[in-house]
């Protein structure tokens, strides 16, 4: 039963995700085929509960990344107990869980220098200690069958660990081999991701398919998420 499920055990189910035949993520199979997909186990999905945990676990983990430079490192936030009733459900629970991150905001840190940190710019991407990150929401009633889990998780990248691979000249093809690879898992390429690119982070997120007036509702500290915008 879900409940019962444990860090390995939510490894596990990611992983039988990740295996499917023509699975789109180019980079999430290299990370799983390299062990090099990190995370844990939260409760209370969407309530700001977890967030000291998370907070302190994603500030090690970008610590780590950086210090060693691994490619493909990501880590995942499974919330087992956690099953969302639609999609607009989840996003509401995935922005009130970055908000609350930043309940705090001397432990958060700074905000990424090349990101804006007002959600109403286009160019706003969350940040942590400085550094921004890329998150993709995983759940059971996700549009895109390459997002589904049986419970909510959230994924988190470095922005930087992009930016690497800009450097390299590799990116470009990544996204084209992912959005080839979509084309046969789903049958059609991510709205959100051919539609914005990397011109819009925040849209892409969730994993839902929101219209061009759709509003970010993060805030710096859950207890100012008072509205959820339509």
């Amino acid at each position: 039963m879900a409940y019962m499920k444990n860090a390995v055990n939510c490894h596990a189910d990611l992983k039988k995700l990740i295996s499917t035949r023509n699975y789109p993520c180019v980079a999430a199979i290299q990370a799983s085929h390299k062990e090099e997909i990190w995370g844990d186990v939260y409760e209370d999905f969407g309530s700001g509960r977890a967030a000291p945990a998370l907070l302190r676990d994603l500030l090690q983990f970008k610590k780590m990344q950086q210090e060693n430079n691994i490619a493909y490192l990501t880590y995942v936030a499974y919330y087992p107990q956690d099953i969302a009733e639609s999609e607009e459900d989840f996003e509401r629970g995935l922005w009130a869980e970055l908000s609350a991150l930043w309940n705090d905001p001397e432990v958060a840190g700074g905000w990424d220098p090349q990101f804006s940190d007002d959600p109403e710019d286009r160019s706003f991407c969350f940040s942590l200690g400085g550094s921004a990150f890329f998150v993709v929401g995983l759940h059971a009633r996700s549009s895109r069958l390459s997002r589904r889990l049986p419970y909510n998780a959230l994924a988190f990248n470095l922005y930087g660990q992009f930016r690497s691979l800009m450097e390299k000249g590799s990116y470009d093809d990544m996204v084209k081999i992912n959005r080839g690879r979509d084309l046969k898992y789903q049958g059609d390429v991510n709205p959100m991701a051919s539609a914005y690119q990397d011109s819009w982070e925040a849209i892409q997120f969730s994993g839902r398919k929101n219209s061009d007036s759709w509003q970010c509702p993060f805030t710096k500290g859950l207890q100012g998420l008072l509205v959820w915008p339509n």
